[in-house]
């Protein structure tokens, strides 16, 4: 018995290979695609969801770097706005020591002894009028009388 392969036109068996016997040509049948109306096509459910997922990761990476952007120009104009409110601050600080140094200047402590003493009737504290405390027993003290 022989046994027939496709890919070879010999029959093999147990003797000296044969040529088979000449097999006439049939051509192939063509086969044409129907033709289709402009109709559209559905597609798979995976390429649907991988374009949903490409689709809605896109969305979120727009809105990160978005957000990230706006994120930087707060940080800027915060950090422009402390650099603004430090400079006010140290000029606010120097006329406070300017006016403060002029008040100073202008008080005399002669003249105002002066106007205690003459205009006041103001007098030092004589040695009977002066009274010492230990406050090592509370926080703070009562004085009921004289």
């Amino acid at each position: 018995m022989a046994i027939r392969t496709s890919y070879s036109d010999f029959i093999q068996g147990t003797a000296v290979r044969k040529e088979a016997p000449a097999r006439p040509y049939v051509r192939p049948e063509v086969r044409r695609a129907p033709r289709r109306k402009t109709a559209r096509r559905r597609l798979s459910l995976p390429v649907v969801l991988s374009a949903g997922l490409a689709l809605v990761s896109f969305a979120l990476c727009a809105f990160l770097m978005v957000t990230y952007v706006r994120l930087r120009s707060d940080l800027t104009e915060i950090s422009r706005s402390v650099t603004a409110k430090r400079s006010e601050l140290s000029s606010l600080i120097s006329r406070n020591d300017a006016e403060y140094n002029r008040i100073m200047a202008s008080v005399d402590l002669a003249s105002i002894e002066a106007v205690a003493r003459g205009e006041l009737g103001m007098t030092y504290a004589d040695e009977g009028q002066i009274c010492f405390y230990s406050g090592e027993t509370g926080d703070y003290m009562r004085r009921y009388s004289d």
